[in-house]
């Protein structure tokens, strides 16, 4: 990446060292300064025309001069050949579907409207004919809608219209009586509640201690 460059930068005149110029003005300046100093010899370099340079120093002006890479870059660019890392291989895909040979009808719009519920509109036509054209989208549209009706209310099945309740294939489950406690086991019972007084009087009588 180049070195960025200020345009608001000051350099000096080549012509004369006490003028101090911004680089974007100095092409400019050079022009009107080269006329006013005819004497001074200065030479223009190769890589920058606004780079003026005695004779005698411009062989080692050109071997140091900040802008040579520039034109040796894209004098390196042009020659060398690019070479591409992630290279598109182009696989075939064979297929015999080609629709040139389909015999189709073209797409009429103002048939396939005709033949659908949509509702049309008759623009250019005096009041008479747009009267006229709008009762027979009524009676077209109505047609349609009495045909689709028709088809949407299908016959039930016979199976399903001539089917009756009959007799219930479930299995009943013979009635449970839930028995308690006392019924199945009195004895163990009545031991349980007399064990639990006995208990609660002993513990009585220890608190009363």
């Amino acid at each position: 990446m180049d070195n960025f460059v200020d345009p608001e930068e000051k350099v000096m005149c080549p012509y004369n060292p006490a003028h101090h110029i911004m680089r974007k003005r100095l092409n400019t300046h050079l022009v009107k300064c080269k006329k006013n100093y005819p004497d001074t010899k200065l030479v223009e370099c190769d890589f920058n025309v606004i780079h003026k340079i005695p004779e005698p120093e411009l062989q080692y002006h050109h071997e140091n001069c900040p802008d040579r890479h520039k034109i040796e870059i894209s004098i390196y660019q042009e020659a060398g050949v690019e070479i591409n890392k992630f290279p598109i291989h182009n696989i075939h895909v064979p297929t015999d579907e080609c629709w040139d040979d389909l015999n189709v009808p073209t797409y009429d719009p103002k048939k396939y409207c005709e033949s659908k519920e949509i509702l049309r509109h008759l623009d250019v036509a005096s009041a008479g004919q747009r009267r006229q054209f709008r009762m027979e989208e009524r009676r077209r549209i109505g047609q349609l809608s009495n045909i689709s009706s028709m088809k949407s209310d299908r016959p039930m099945s016979r199976a399903s219209t001539n089917s009756t309740p009959g007799p219930s294939n479930r299995k009943d489950l013979p009635e449970t009586r839930g028995h308690s406690m006392a019924e199945e086991a009195p004895g163990e019972v009545e031991n349980l509640l007399r064990r639990i007084k006995s208990e609660a009087n002993q513990s009585f009588r220890l608190v009363k201690k």
